[in-house]
């Protein structure tokens, strides 16, 4: 069986799609990482599966958005399409051809996979009846992430204090409505020694030729600064994201709108306290297993339940997270249960062809 995932692994941000990848090839399945071969290869495969597509296919017109609508239906004249409901759009989209696109592939797989109930359930009471939807978990990065520094160590490669008390809130923040959201409540939480990390809070792009963009952006960060962000404007590369968990108390997901989350399991993995917004797969996720979680329109709700998190990182939920982790989320668990659903596909073309 050859399953290709369209997506550029170069350019890959965070390690979900080449740790899959790994694992399927362990578990003896062809996987390929390309765009190029959507377009001119598909032939070559039994399964076309998609995750982030507005991250790998760009689309900025009408013609461009057709093109893409024929190569689908071609695709599916040959292949069994499958798609992993990572958002149920674009975050913050403004384009109105990724978005049609991205619900035309969720309209015409032939399977959509959910890590969670949340989605599951929005999408079976809505969707195409022909569409086999499953849930399978966000996997951690077990065959690359190992969460075994030592966290003075790791502390002392990032400057923190060892008696600080460290917030992390990893990638990139989106909008200012996640800026504030978290300034906001870290004012009014009332702990000694608080140290927020947050490596993706603000970017200066210091390249800008507009000297007024500029220096509201120089002022922005000034400002971020004196509030006590600990922020970088540079790219974690993937060997440090190891050094920026084990360096902190509680993980945050600064997210006000938001389905899944990579740092929930991140967070888990490295047995850290997870606090996160109560909305779809996360609220999910972390009122089962006791981690806080806070409504983002309602600043005292965030700050209440970070206040929890620092409570909590000196009782055994730390612990349980990681062994909920492994025990749930193993990366080699979960690439067999996408074997079971490619391997169900397989029987599908078998019986359709009479072969």
């Amino acid at each position: 069986m050859k399953v290709l995932f369209v997506t550029n692994e170069e350019k890959e941000t965070n390690k979900y799609i080449s740790t899959l990848k790994d694992a399927l090839l362990t578990e003896g399945i062809e996987v390929k990482c390309s765009v190029e071969d959507f377009w001119n290869n598909y032939h070559q495969y039994d399964v076309v599966h998609f995750q982030w597509l507005p991250a790998q296919i760009s689309l900025r017109t009408s013609a461009e958005t057709d093109r893409f609508v024929k190569q689908i239906d071609k695709v599916k004249n040959r292949c069994k399409i499958v798609a992993t409901c990572h958002d149920f759009k674009p975050h913050y989209s403004t384009n109105i051809h990724l978005d049609f696109a991205v619900n035309y592939v969720y309209e015409h797989c032939d399977v959509m996979i959910h890590l969670g109930k949340y989605s599951y359930n929005h999408f079976i009471n809505q969707s195409n009846t022909r569409i086999k939807h499953c849930e399978i978990p966000h996997h951690i990065y077990n065959n690359f992430y190992h969460f075994s520094l030592d966290k003075a160590v790791s502390r002392k490669k990032l400057n923190i204090p060892l008696g600080a008390n460290v917030m992390l809130c990893f990638g990139i923040f989106r909008k200012d409505v996640e800026r504030n959201l978290v300034l906001k409540a870290w004012k009014k939480i009332k702990i000694q020694d608080k140290y927020l990390l947050a490596p993706g809070f603000y970017q200066l792009f210091l390249r800008r030729k507009n000297i007024f963009l500029l220096s509201v952006q120089l002022v922005k960060a000034f400002y971020y600064k004196l509030r006590g962000v600990h922020f970088m404007n540079e790219f974690i590369p993937h060997n440090m994201v190891e050094t920026f968990l084990c360096a902190s108390d509680v993980l945050m997901i600064q997210r006000a709108v938001i389905l899944n989350s990579g740092n929930l399991s991140l967070g888990f993995h490295a047995g850290k306290i997870v606090v996160g917004p109560n909305i779809g797969n996360v609220r999910e996720i972390l009122e089962e297993t006791g981690n806080p979680v806070f409504d983002p329109n309602d600043i005292p709700s965030v700050a209440k339940a970070i206040q929890e998190g620092f409570r909590l990182k000196d009782t055994e939920l730390p612990q349980q997270n990681a062994d909920y982790a492994m025990t749930n989320w193993n990366v080699s668990d979960v690439a067999r249960k996408h074997i079971e659903v490619y391997q169900e596909i397989r029987k599908i073309n078998t019986d359709e062809n009479g072969v």
